[in-house]
């Protein structure tokens, strides 16, 4: 019974969390941009908290840097300073920060302390006036209601976007007025001529899926699904190289199959265009040795990630996501495959492993969104393909989840024919689009060079060559047969 005494119920705060999130607006920019639209000075439990945060966001609204000298100058003119503990408090929050790339979490976790001292301090305020028995309890009942629903529109400050401001260019993406907007693209049109195939998206240089897809789209998640052996990993490499090595746009690849050795083995097979088992032999000429080494450097001045980590969470991906983004700016992002990945929770079993894709995939989508990049990732098909007559794919195959076509922007299946059958276009892969959010849908072909793993282009024979051959300038060499 003393023990229970001496237990004293404490507001809920976390005074390592207040830490972290000032600590990492004092060393990161982008930390600043997050905690100052999301919190504010009531938010946090410690006064000292408060008077700094307000600080930091002061500097932020008028457009002023921030580091710890300017901050401890600033609070030194409002005789603030001894009050939050001097210059070495906030060389200790700064030291604090751990990394910006958790920043969200941090400001989470002290929004959801605040939210819920503000539910007990409208609590406690209905249980006084409840005890005092008032005569118009309906009244007291609004009244808490009242309370009850402020607490919640400050959990969910977020009130939705006028149109107006997206026409302006205040809640725009650009922050440009859309009718400017509309004025450069329609000059950059101009510019470019009618030859120009008009791409806004990322560029994957494969030029038939380009037009349909209108390249890889920004907060676009791509969802690439196929069979074992079929080339998944093969064809999502091919698009990182093209567009990491030809558009110069940094990629991130979290590869929870193969290794970054045996990725990189690939990917200088296709650059090269030097067999895998050559090089994994050493029996190279030297003209393919002179292939490889121009492949080498070629790659080594370009930026691709790669994160082998298997068994990732989803979670620990988001986090290492964002990490490739705040530190290397990556523009798009390759995740091979969804089924490999694990949801946030320990627990496994069939029941709830759909449950888990289904969390997995809509989390894919947010951090899509978030970082403003195309995301590709890869699935894998139940085995109802292969007793599908022609064993071409469909939505209702992906595996374990039907959350999957839901969240995804674009499904696209990757089929080569001859792997049933040899003699059904050999040579040749084929791309289908399922689904299209934002245009056509439909297939692209493309050849496959299996020596390489490396997919290109497809060019088709044109239709008219046999008619040319028997009907053009060979019909007066025909001719003198012809007459007799």
């Amino acid at each position: 019974m003393a023990d229970e005494k001496k237990k004293v119920k404490v507001a809920p705060h976390s005074k390592e969390s207040e830490m972290m999130v000032l600590g990492s607006m004092l060393t990161s920019v982008n930390s600043v941009n997050i905690a100052a639209d999301s919190l504010d000075d009531s938010d946090f439990y410690f006064t000292e908290h408060k008077l700094v945060f307000n600080v930091i966001k002061n500097f932020y609204k008028n457009d002023k840097p921030i580091d710890v000298h300017l901050v401890c100058e600033e609070l030194k003119r409002q005789e603030k300073l001894k009050a939050v503990g001097g210059a070495p408090y906030i060389m200790t929050l700064a030291q604090f920060a751990g990394t910006s790339a958790y920043i969200e979490e941090y400001v989470d976790l002290v929004r959801n302390k605040s939210i819920l001292r503000s539910m007990i301090n409208a609590s406690q305020i209905i249980e006084k006036r409840a005890l005092d028995e008032p005569d118009n309890v309906p009244t007291l009942l609004d009244e808490a209601q009242q309370l009850f629903y402020q607490v919640s529109q400050t959990a969910q400050s977020q009130t939705g976007t006028h149109i107006q401001d997206v026409l302006n260019g205040v809640k725009s993406k650009n922050q440009v007025p859309f009718l400017k907007e509309l004025e450069e693209r329609q000059k950059d049109y101009q510019e470019r001529g009618p030859d120009d195939p008009g791409i806004t998206g990322v560029r994957t240089h494969f030029n038939d899926l380009d037009t349909m897809l209108n390249g890889m789209g920004n907060s676009n998640l791509i969802i690439l699904a196929a069979r074992p052996a079929m080339g998944k990993t093969a064809f999502v490499l091919n698009l990182a190289e093209n567009i990491c090595f030809r558009e110069g746009v940094p990629v991130g690849i979290f590869s929870l199959e193969m290794s970054a050795e045996q990725l990189v083995h690939r990917i200088i097979c296709s650059q090269s265009e030097v067999e895998s088992e050559k090089i994994k032999t050493g029996s190279l000429n030297g003209m393919e040795y002179q292939r490889i080494v121009s492949s080498v450097h070629n790659i080594q001045n370009a930026t691709m990630l790669i994160d082998d980590q298997p068994g990732l969470k989803i979670t620990d991906l988001r986090a290492r996501a964002r990490r490739m983004k705040e530190t290397y700016g990556i523009g798009f992002l390759i995740i091979d495959y969804l089924q490999l990945i694990a949801g946030s929770s320990s627990s496994r079993s069939n029941e709830s492993r759909q449950i888990e894709v289904s969390e997995i995939s809509r989390m894919l989508k947010t951090l899509a969104r978030e970082l403003d990049i195309p995301i590709l990732c890869c699935s894998q098909l139940s085995r109802k393909v292969e007793e599908r007559a022609g064993h071409r794919p469909m939505m209702s195959d992906l595996r374990e989840s039907g959350s999957i076509e839901q969240d995804a922007d674009v499904v696209a299946f990757l089929l080569r024919r001859e792997y049933y059958d040899p003699m059904d276009k050999p040579g040749q892969a084929e791309v289908i689009v399922g689904k299209n959010r934002h245009g056509a849908v439909g297939s692209v072909n493309l050849t496959f060079r299996k020596e390489i793993a490396r997919f290109d282009n497809y060019t088709p024979l044109d239709d008219d060559f046999g008619d040319r051959v028997h009907m053009g300038d060979n019909d007066e060499a025909f001719a003198e047969f012809s007459e007799k």
